[in-house]
């Protein structure tokens, strides 16, 4: 069948601290963009086709029940589909084209290291200083769940400095989710914030915070939109990474934004000295953290609200008794083969307990699904989109509340 292609890479938006990228630079990130989509349109079927084939029919009853802990995490169709040429196939060529992905990336930022320095020190320095809106804390212990684990087969992860001063893997970031998202996170990377944005003016149209707390905000793709949406009000992006935060707030200063603070933190020690907030957001973050993280960040969160404020979080949907065990194995792919390690227990775990555990009461809990919002016009009209991760959903029928796999998951509460 037809494959759908993702934008050109040379439509990505050139913000200040964009690394520049050649022309040669761009075909191999345009080649592994398309590569990618090819794997998850077409291979990604085959992968059904042969567990419904070759490895469902090894399956028992007894390895299908879900009181069986490799049943339940998909582990055991991991196991009985190994053989499978087509299996094999599509798993080391998304292993592939994710760290062919990190490393064409690398290659660009680190050539131009000093560079990127120099641009981030120019508008850094030339108001920070005295506004304060940059605080990086070098005593920091980075979490065990980030320094344990390079997520993404980023090499060093979010946080390593090569080094001192070096923002490289944030502008390494920057370029490599183009490749992982084929394009869908937008010319900025900032379908995820503009979504939750969008969402919230549909839900609580008379909502205004003064203050927002954005938690684990990398190099604010989607923060900003969060701060564009309300310019009045005072806005926080908290990472544990100091290379993310220095160019995350010097890309932000080369885009216009004056009320985005950059504050290095670990999520699940909220420093109060920050104050408390009208609005904490989270996007994709908690898949990073950890068991023991998690109910941490969530009471944090509680005691940081006002009264009255909301928290919002998009993250990876838990599983029900309904997800089939092929795609429990899908889900959890990343989990055992993109340094994900905190997916599996994730999906097992009951987002709506976990915050009314955190102090909120179940009638304030929400729970829904958010769509990217993507600039008018990302996709040109030879272009279609294309989740990588499309196929490991079910579809049913939209719904008016809950989540119906159509959009990114939200779980969130109001205080």
């Amino acid at each position: 069948m037809p494959v759908p292609l993702p934008p050109d890479s040379r439509s990505l938006y050139r913000h200040g601290m964009m690394p520049e990228i050649s022309h040669d630079e761009s075909a191999r990130i345009n080649a592994l963009a398309s590569l990618n989509a090819s794997v998850a349109a077409t291979l990604s079927s085959g992968v059904r086709l042969a567990y419904e084939h070759e490895a469902a029919p090894k399956l028992t009853a007894d390895d299908l029940n879900l009181s069986n802990p490799k049943a339940k995490t998909g582990a055991i169709v991991r196991k009985a589909i190994q053989p499978s040429p087509i299996y094999q196939s599509w798993a080391s060529l998304r292993r592939a084209i994710q760290e062919m992905n990190r490393q064409t990336a690398r290659h660009i930022t680190i050539r131009q290291l000093d560079a990127l320095r120099q641009r981030a020190t120019a508008l850094n320095h030339s108001e920070s200083q005295a506004d304060n809106t940059l605080q990086l804390n070098p005593s920091l212990e980075v979490p065990h769940y980030l320094a344990k684990a390079d997520n993404h087969l980023q090499p060093g992860g979010y946080h390593t400095e090569i080094v001192p001063g070096d923002m490289t893997a944030a502008a390494t970031y920057d370029i490599a989710t183009f490749v992982t998202a084929m394009g869908m996170f937008g010319a900025k990377g900032d379908s995820g914030g503009r979504g939750m944005a969008k969402w919230l003016a549909q839900h609580y149209p008379d909502f205004k915070p003064k203050r927002i707390l954005d938690i684990g905000s990398a190099h604010g793709n989607n923060t900003l939109p969060l701060a564009a949406a309300f310019p009045d009000a005072e806005v926080v992006a908290l990472d544990a990474g100091a290379p993310m935060l220095r160019y995350g707030h010097a890309r932000a200063r080369s885009m216009g934004f004056s009320n985005v603070r950059f504050v290095q933190g670990a999520a699940e020690d909220i420093d109060e000295s920050l104050g408390t907030f009208d609005w904490i957001q989270t996007t994709m973050v908690f898949h990073e953290t950890s068991g023991s993280a998690l109910p941490k960040i969530l009471e944090r969160i509680y005691a940081a609200l006002n009264a009255g404020g909301l928290t919002l979080n998009l993250e990876q949907p838990n599983f029900t008794p309904e997800t089939p065990i092929f795609d429990r194995f899908l889900r959890n792919w990343d989990a055992w083969y993109n340094n994900e390690p905190f997916w599996v227990q994730l999906h097992g775990m009951d987002f709506q307990a976990e915050l009314q555990a955190a102090g909120f009461s179940p009638e304030q809990c929400i729970e829904g699904g958010v769509n990217p919002d993507l600039d008018p016009g990302h996709y040109p009209a030879w272009a279609g989109k294309i989740s990588r991760h499309d196929h490991e959903h079910a579809k049913p029928k939209p719904q008016k509340k809950g989540y119906n796999g159509e959009a990114w998951y939200l779980f969130g509460a109001r205080k």
